[in-house]
């Protein structure tokens, strides 16, 4: 190579490697897609209804409905461990990481969103889970939606507001929080807010109106996973209101078909389930087949407090109405050690 070469080839190196290392520093933010997809490159903006990323010099946009998590360049580690603990359910040691973070420390306006998000999602399960104070948690979430009304967690968190507003009672508050999800462009949310609307009547005690809306879900068509697990829990639900209006044979029918098609790796809506299975054989008159059905959430899914704590309580009643003070207070017990906000 001559002396000229040298001179040409040396320079020319240099500003390809400096383009490409500037490139992959440019491209260190991660999208997690539902179903798995990575996607690395550098979020340009973010919506309630979308995310944008510059991937490879382009612009793509992501539906945030679709969108599982999202990593930015220079996450603290309390972030990225918290956020993580968030995805595994573990809410206690998420909100223990979270809180420990300086929010006006964070150096962009993205991560300093998605870390009070997930702090106010952490401290609101652990209250649903009895293991906090249901108004603070209510408190927190509000102001959280009133200064990011266009975060990508926003219809998120008026599901969790909504969660809160009916673990309170609050069932004008609740349907009003779920009534948000239908304005997002993903068909499951809107679904589900006509499921929840559903679920809240059942709770007041219209149980008309409360048929009339389950029974939109529960003959749709799903399109994914998500739309199908919807349908399951509309028509569970639909057992429980056949229960209350003193229908128990139409509801018993419904839950056992329900049973037999239960899809193993959906806990929680198994624990929905026997619940609902419980419930009806009460209606029913039949005492032994509520305690088997609530015992089965006892036993089987008590990974999730609010099923586990329906079925507690449910417990204790019937235990004491068969004639075991023995089995109701150790039932009993069992609430107030675990979920001490939900035993009253």
């Amino acid at each position: 190579m001559t002396p000229f070469s040298k001179r040409i080839i040396a320079p020319l190196f240099l500003f390809v490697a400096l383009a490409f290392a500037n490139t992959v520093h440019a491209q260190t933010d991660r999208l997690y897609r539902n179903d798995g997809e990575a996607v690395i490159g550098k979020v340009k903006d973010i919506t309630k209804n979308e995310i944008v990323m510059t991937v490879g010099g382009r612009e793509q946009s992501f539906p945030s409905s679709d969108v599982r998590r999202l990593l930015f360049q220079g996450d603290p580690a309390e972030l990225t461990r918290g956020r993580e603990l968030v995805m595994d359910g573990q809410y206690d040691q998420a909100f223990d990481e979270l809180k420990q973070l300086d929010m006006g420390k964070l150096p962009r306006e993205f991560m300093k969103a998605d870390a009070q998000f997930y702090l106010v999602l952490s401290q609101g399960e652990m209250s649903l889970a009895g293991q906090g104070d249901l108004n603070k948690s209510t408190a927190d979430a509000i102001e959280f939606a009133k200064n990011n009304s266009d975060s990508w967690h926003f219809y998120p968190a008026m599901r969790l507001l909504g969660d809160l507003a009916k673990a309170l009672g609050n069932y004008e508050k609740a349907a009003q929080f779920y009534g948000y999800l239908r304005n997002s462009p993903s068909r499951s949310l809107q679904i589900e807010s006509v499921y929840q609307g559903g679920v809240v009547k059942v709770a007041e005690g219209d149980l008309e109106g409360a048929e009339s809306d389950l029974s939109k879900v529960a003959g749709l068509k799903p399109n994914s996973p998500e739309e199908k697990r919807l349908q399951t829990l509309a028509k569970a639900a639909i057992a429980v209101v056949n229960a209350k209006k003193g229908q128990g044979d139409d509801a018993i029918k419904m839950v056992n078909d329900l049973i037999k098609n239960l899809n193993p790796t959906d806990t929680q809506t198994a624990a929905t389930i026997y619940n609902a299975q419980g419930e009806s054989y009460a209606a029913l008159g039949d005492d032994e087949g509520a305690l088997l059905a609530y015992l089965h959430t006892q036993l089987m899914y008590s990974m999730h407090a609010a099923e586990h704590a329906e079925a507690l309580k449910k417990l204790a009643e019937l235990w004491t109405k068969v004639g075991k003070p023995d089995r109701a207070a150790q039932a009993r017990g069992e609430l107030q050690q675990r979920y001490p906000g939900l035993s009253g």
